[in-house]
């Protein structure tokens, strides 16, 4: 299963703690934070990974919103790790919802 893990920025947990079982690539941003861990995890795991980084010059602001729309659209289902407050992550949760994406929400605490 094509996971999408994405999530805020300052927040430090174990991904591997929120992964379904039958994780065969990850998805993520290449941002700090959760997408770092993500990829980190990954590559630690022998889990395929794919970073889709915002395209600034192309998009300009809107380039980190249209990647994590890129994210979730690639993925089988979300896992998003969230402070309650990044609006990053929030989108993203929107836009799996919107798509009928599975998406696993945790609300973390840094």
């Amino acid at each position: 299963m094509k996971v999408a893990v994405v999530g805020s920025r300052g927040l430090k947990v174990n991904i591997g703690a929120y992964l379904p079982d039958k994780t065969t690539k990850i998805i993520t941003g290449g941002a700090k934070g959760i997408d770092t861990l993500a990829e980190r995890y990954a590559k630690e795991n022998g889990i395929p990974v794919c970073i889709l980084k915002p395209e600034y010059r192309l998009l300009g602001a809107a380039a980190p919103l249209v990647r994590n729309e890129q994210i979730v659209d690639k993925a089988d289902m979300v896992v998003a790790i969230w402070d309650g407050v990044s609006r990053g992550t929030r989108h993203a949760i929107a836009h799996a919802e919107k798509t009928n994406k599975p998406v696993k929400v945790y609300v973390v605490k840094p």
